[in-house]
């Protein structure tokens, strides 16, 4: 067991709100180290090192606020730890004795620093455990709205960092109100807690799953696509749909139901508020459509101007071998067609487009945005959005409707 300083005065908290409950690999290789070589100052030094070649100089900010919870940028933070290497040294040698680092990391930060004015010990496991209390929803033990809020702020930093996906869904159930006036409250605090476990069968340990607020739930999803969030919120939706809950029955849908809404950075968003946001609207376009569904965010406009196109295509659904339509206009980030039969909004489809430029089938993934029936056609105009396509073909269909813009001109 190892102990920590925390400055008893306001509390200074990371965004990475304790890296996810402590299971990241740096705070873990943090720890071993402070377990195993605090008394060793050369060892000690030869571990930092090693660490900051695996990690970067994100290892010199964990380090000090895992051992003072002082938050420093990483090229202040490493100034600080060589600091404290030497006034550790010095510390050792005037006392003709090993000390522990954090001793001389106090002594630093105290009377050298005096970045802490009135330091408080604590033992690092009960911090962490009181800290995880501080998290976590006492109803649900999902984590709660503040840990939600700075955990968000965390992934968005490093989505964008490493240029990854990140996705959120909202998460809320149908008809909560009417449940709780038919049962009691207690009733719907045993359904949420039911439903929280189902969330978390649902999800994976990377994912950080979350009570919002009431009877809503958010979920965020890192490394992970539209396509991907859509996949986990419908798996939800399902299995809360088949569940039993007591007098389920009585709902409106005659079930105990949730909707979700699904958002993704850098394509609906490019802020954490920004990602909340379109995720709610999408939760709300959800709820609007008749409940018990999950919608993805879409824009009302077009990303790009759609160009008249003559070509043909083979579309799947996720339970069909491919069928042929005939698309009437094409861009870049979609494609508008004919089809004999309505489809639902929000479907994603696996499209393949047989470009005359092309010499193999452009393959890619659309989200169907929008279904209009044509009078005495018999046949549904169809708008798919561009979802997941490879770079190469990517390049190739930019092309092809760069050049079918410039005939059109």
């Amino acid at each position: 067991m190892t102990a920590g300083l925390v400055e008893s005065g306001p509390a200074t908290t990371r965004d990475e709100c304790v890296a996810q409950n402590n299971k990241t690999p740096i705070l873990d290789d943090i720890n071993r180290l402070l377990v195993r070589h605090s008394r060793d100052r050369e060892r000690f030094a030869q571990e930092v090192e090693r660490l900051a070649v695996k990690y970067g100089d994100e290892i010199y900010p964990q380090l000090i606020f895992t051992t003072a919870h002082l938050e420093f940028t990483k090229p202040t933070a490493r100034k600080h730890t060589q600091a404290v290497l030497r006034h550790w040294e010095t510390i050792s040698n005037g006392l003709k004795r090993d000390v522990d680092v954090r001793v001389a990391l106090l002594d630093y930060f105290v009377d050298i620093n005096k970045r802490i004015k009135n330091p408080k010990i604590i033992e690092i496991r009960i911090f962490q455990q009181t800290q995880q209390e501080t998290f976590v929803d006492e109803l649900t033990q999902l984590y709660n709205f503040r840990y939600f809020t700075r955990a968000l702020e965390a992934e968005v930093v490093r989505a964008n960092r490493y240029n990854a996906p990140l996705s959120l869904v909202f998460c809320d159930v149908d008809d909560f109100k009417h449940y709780n006036d038919v049962n009691g409250h207690m009733a719907g605090n045993r359904a949420l807690k039911r439903l929280a476990r189902i969330i978390k069968k649902c999800v994976r340990d990377v994912d950080v799953p979350t009570r919002y607020g009431g009877e809503e739930f958010a979920l965020i999803l890192p490394e992970t696509t539209k396509e991907g969030a859509f996949v986990i919120a419908e798996r939800i939706r399902r299995n809360v749909e088949r569940s039993v809950f007591p007098k389920g029955a009585m709902q409106p849908l005659k079930k105990f139901t949730v909707s979700g809404g699904v958002a993704t950075l850098n394509v609906d968003a490019e802020t954490a508020k920004g990602l909340m946001r379109k995720a709610d609207q999408a939760l709300y376009r959800a709820k609007s459509r008749g409940k018990n569904q999950t919608a993805l965010y879409e824009e009302e406009r077009r990303d790009s101007q759609r160009i008249d196109a003559a070509i043909v295509g083979r579309l799947r659904l996720a339970t069909s071998v491919g069928e042929i339509f005939e698309v009437r206009n094409l861009s870049a980030s979609g494609v508008l067609f004919y089809y004999p039969r309505a489809l639902k909004v929000g479907t994603i489809l696996q499209l393949s487009l047989n470009l005359p430029t092309h010499d193999s089938t452009i393959d890619c993934k659309a989200k169907l945005v929008r279904v209009k029936e044509l009078e005495q056609e018999e046949t549904y105009e169809i708008g798919a959005r561009f979802v997941q396509i490879d770079d190469k073909d990517k390049r190739s269909l930019r092309r092809y409707v760069k050049a079918l813009e410039g005939k059109a001109q």
